[in-house]
């Protein structure tokens, strides 16, 4: 499993130095995209729309802050719409990392880390891959990072599909109103918050009924029920 790990360090370590290039050619910086975000609605709502979740859909490729834009478009657009423009370009970029991976990663893949550690590897995936989807997609770079791993698995893609849904649709409503109540500066601080307190208890309630489960498997029938 170590070229494994070191493979996904490897991927969530580029993701993060192309973030931390962007941001220090102010590329992350919210008054930016407001005032583009905020041009582009002169020409109509759905043209903002049509950036916003384009800007999302090549978050994989290129460092876009998705927390700002997602924010951004609550306080632009409204909560319903915003809302509903931040999925469907969330969902894109999840779904181009999947389908990437999917369709031209999986030989290089194996050859990368070796068919033992590719077996191990789909081990690992059958057990917690439902959960890192569902849970990852509020947490920047990691989310590409576990999209473009689940392509490379063998989870089914409208497994896939139905969990990043799933995880997306809740951080988009709540980032959508941020934005609307309190605006894209303030709506921010709602980011951070999302960002690590729902997948940590998330994966905290995973933990404990998985302890829970193994517990009762433990523990041996009564001698009265034994089969003799």
């Amino acid at each position: 499993m170590k070229r494994f790990f070191s493979l996904a360090i490897g991927m969530v370590a580029f993701l993060t130095l192309l973030y931390a290039v962007a941001a220090s050619q102010g590329w992350t910086d919210a008054a930016r995209y407001e005032a583009l975000i905020s041009q582009a609605r002169g020409g109509g709502a759905w043209i903002a729309g049509a950036l916003v979740a384009g800007l999302l859909a090549v978050d994989l490729l290129l460092p876009v802050p998705s927390s700002v834009l997602m924010t951004l478009a609550g306080t632009l657009l409204g909560p319903w719409r915003g809302a509903v423009t931040s999925f469907l370009g969330a969902m894109a970029g999840a779904l181009i990392g999947f389908g990437l991976c999917r369709g031209f990663g999986r030989g290089v893949f194996e050859r990368v880390v070796g068919e033992r550690d590719a077996e191990q590897v789909e081990r690992v995936m059958e057990r917690y891959g439902v959960w890192a989807v569902l849970l990852s997609r509020s947490v920047p770079m990691l989310t590409e990072a576990v999209s473009c791993l689940a392509g490379l698995s063998r989870l089914r893609a409208a497994t896939f599909v139905a969990l990043a849904a799933a995880g997306t649709a809740p951080l988009c409503l709540v980032y959508a109103w941020a934005g609307y109540r309190a605006g894209s500066v303030a709506g921010q601080g709602w980011a951070v918050l999302l960002a690590f307190i729902l997948p940590a208890a998330g994966f905290a309630l995973v933990r404990r009924h998985q302890r829970a489960t193994a517990g009762r498997e433990a523990v041996p029938p009564p001698e009265g029920n034994a089969i003799p």
